[in-house]
């Protein structure tokens, strides 16, 4: 059997690769699509041996060109099974996020494929792998600067192509070597530098031009096509497991931590909101740092911590104490909202944060790399048709610069035209008894707030018109302000907000709005989080800074669920009905991004796609009159081709390249100037030949003919035609 084998594989041994140059352009793509695969991967441990191998095995397959390497290649065949093996392997251990060992299997594939390149296909299959790998590391990668490695490559890839394109043609008497090579000794030539100057120059801005006239016209898609759920799982071995359910805020400290309402005052990235207690008459400005990217399907807010205490002053949790969750290997599974639609939220952490985890609303699956994390329920006992949530999700570990984890979601399956009909229910339904901690208020609660409620809310019956009327009504009455001072010690600050400050930033709006709720029979309760952040057209990824840190609140309706409702002006009131008022196209979305003016941001669209447009069609038009121009002067110059070889016949051969004029100067023939008028006024000057013009022809071969009578020339010419 291995000698038929061996037979085979030496019937289709294929012509070697000669070209040093070439193979050293392509192991040069080929490590650097490797390095930074390897670093979206975050350098497994075989790093080392690949980019060892790599570049030695592509060496051996340069000296080894001209053998048949039939032991190698049946060391090949076999080792590529076995890599298909250990990628099935993997690929069941990782189902949450089959890129993984995607990319694992390409690394090992085109390290294995290095040892046998004899051939210049060989060496383009190794460049195609090389752009799949570069294509995956782009879609692992979460920061927009690696679009600089992405142009580099595009400038690297260009050359290959431009010595692929060198090597391919560089045998003698052809037009390339006439055009882009520089003869040395026999058939050996070298690389023209100016010529790969030049080709690069050219390629490289019109792929540019290319690219960027793709990406005006792109649409902006929304959400995730693709199902993965990428997480760090190795991360969880090397942090220590510090908390057993507690909220751990490092930027805290104890100051928002104080029930009695004194001011404080908190600054940089750390919110005060992040934690066990809220201290509402805490103050500071959060800072422009970037804090989280997050790729999602669906623009959502992101829950931290939910509160359900109300002392007048501040928040606490006021609900069971966090408690274990274990698991073997992720996800996480939570009770969740029934929906036909599942939404998923990447996360990737771009400093050091709490160690609490943020969710969208009701999360169904949580990949996160831990086999243990603590919830809070939403509900102690919640009764039928009651989604038991989790009210909060605490990590063991602080949530660490460079942490990545997914959440699958599913909020209710309720048409938004259908919560205005959606009905309160009876008194004496027992749901209400998991209601309690949603309806409480402190004893000494001003009752004006109630009245106000009350007042707002007058005869709608329907809890979400009740929620949404009390929403708007604070969105349009109030200010907001994130220069508020300080409140009196120990005022109640719903009461203080509503009828003395009258403006605040989202803690009073939230609590105002938590406060109406519950005196109007509506579960509600408080929660912080981050809104959903800014999108980057360039990288896909909403992009969250500590000011983005944001507190609104959760109303129960019966029939949906907890759904979001943010008084704050200018935040969309209902965000779990409505959706973000996103940019149609990319370039749309750029501008937003850039922060532009937003008269640019109006009209610049509109204005650059006319303009290309616009160019096309010049481009268009112009290509289609020079095609005819051609097909024309081709005409013309096919009707003069006989006249011009009579005459060659008759006198001398041109010279390649030379003009018919420069070729009667050459050889001072009166007949040739007369010859090359007509030739450039019909091709130069756009004039059709007349029947003067071929009378003057015959007559200047006539005249060429009589006075070349009895040369050497004229008589083999006009014995070749008797």
């Amino acid at each position: 059997m291995f000698s038929r084998w061996k037979s085979f594989l030496a019937k289709h041994i294929s012509t070697a690769e000669e070209s040093g140059l070439y193979r050293v352009s392509v192991t040069v793509l080929v490590m650097y699509a490797l390095v930074l695969t390897l670093h979206q991967i975050e350098w497994p441990g075989y790093w080392g041996a690949v980019l060892t191998l790599t570049p030695a095995a592509s060496y051996l397959s340069y000296r080894r060109r001209h053998s048949a390497n039939l032991e190698i290649k049946i060391f090949l065949s076999f080792a590529m099974v076995a890599l298909l093996f250990w990628f099935f392997t993997r690929l069941r251990l990782t189902a949450y996020d089959p890129r993984i060992p995607l990319a694992e299997l390409l690394i090992w594939l085109q390290t294995l494929h290095s040892f046998d390149l004899p051939a210049k296909k060989d060496l383009r299959y190794t460049i195609l792998v090389a752009l799949i790998l570069m294509a995956l590391a782009s879609v692992l990668t979460f920061s927009s600067y690696f679009a600089l490695f992405i142009l580099l490559f595009c400038v690297l890839f260009l050359a290959v192509g431009a010595l692929d394109f060198w090597s391919e043609n560089r045998l003698p008497g052809t037009r390339e070597e006439r055009d882009g090579l520089e003869p040395v000794q026999g058939e050996k030539f070298r690389l023209d530098r100016k010529w790969l100057g030049g080709t690069l120059g050219l390629a490289l801005p019109a792929c540019l031009v290319a690219a960027s006239v793709i990406f005006v016209f792109m649409p902006r898609f929304r959400g995730l096509t693709v199902r993965t759920m990428p997480m760090n799982w190795d991360l969880q071995f090397s942090l220590a497991h510090v908390s057993t359910g507690e909220i751990l805020n490092s930027g805290l400290g104890n100051a928002a931590r104080d029930r009695s309402g004194k001011p404080r005052r908190v600054d940089g990235d750390s919110y005060f909101g992040f934690d066990s207690e809220v201290n509402l008459n805490t103050r500071g400005k959060l800072s422009n740092r970037l804090v989280l990217k997050v790729r999602t399907s669906d623009w959502q807010y992101h829950r931290a911590v939910t509160f359900a205490e109300y002392t007048g002053t501040g928040w606490r949790s006021g609900l069971a104490d966090p408690g274990p969750m274990t698991v073997r290997q992720p996800p996480y599974y939570f009770q969740a909202a029934s929906g036909e639609k599942d939404r998923l939220t990447i996360y990737y952490s771009e400093v050091d944060l709490p160690n609490v985890i943020f969710t969208p609303l009701y999360p169904r699956q949580l990949f996160f790399p831990s086999d243990e994390l603590y919830r809070v329920n939403s509900f102690h006992r919640p009764g039928r048709d009651v989604v038991n949530s989790p009210a909060v999700l605490v990590a063991p570990f602080a949530l660490e610069t460079g942490l990545v984890y997914s959440v699958l979601n599913r909020v209710p399956d309720v048409p938004p035209s259908e919560y205005k009909n959606l009905k309160a229910w009876p008194l004496d339904d027992p749901r209400w008894m998991a209601m309690v901690p949603y309806l409480r208020l402190p004893e000494d609660q001003p009752p004006r707030v109630r009245e106000k409620a009350a007042e707002i809310v007058g005869d709608r019956t329907g809890p979400w018109e009740q929620a949404n009327a009390l929403c708007m009504y604070l969105q349009q009455n109030y200010d907001y302000d994130l220069d508020v001072g300080f409140y009196p010690e120990g005022v109640d600050t719903a009461d203080h907000f509503l009828f003395e400050a009258k403006q605040g930033y989202c803690e009073q709006f939230a609590t105002a709005l938590c406060v109406m709720a519950r005196s109007v029979n509506l579960p509600a309760r408080y929660v912080t989080g981050y809104l959903p952040g800014e999108y980057n057209p360039f990288s896909g990824f909403y992009e969250i800074r500590a000011k983005d840190a944001h507190a609104w609140v959760e109303i129960y309706i019966p029939g949906a669920g907890w759904t979001i409702f943010d008084p704050v002006p200018g935040e969309n009131p209902t965000p779990t009905l409505g959706e973000e008022k996103a940019d149609k196209w990319l370039f749309d979305s750029l501008l937003g991004y850039l922060g532009l003016p937003e008269w640019v941001k109006r009209f610049a669209p509109i204005a650059v796609r006319v303009f290309i447009l616009l160019a096309l069609g010049a481009l268009g038009v112009g290509f289609f009159q020079g095609g005819n121009s051609k097909r024309l002067q081709s005409r013309r110059t096919s009707r003069l081709e006989p006249y011009l070889q009579r005459a060659e016949t008759l006198t001398s051969p041109r010279e390649p390249g030379e003009t018919v004029r420069n070729w009667a100067r050459r050889l001072n023939r009166e007949e040739l100037l007369r010859l090359a008028d007509v030739y450039e006024a019909t091709l130069y000057r756009d004039r059709m030949i007349g029947a003067r013009d071929y009378e003057a022809l015959e007559g200047i071969l006539r005249d060429l003919k009589s006075s070349t009578v009895g040369t050497p020339r004229a008589r083999g010419s006009l014995g070749k035609g008797t």
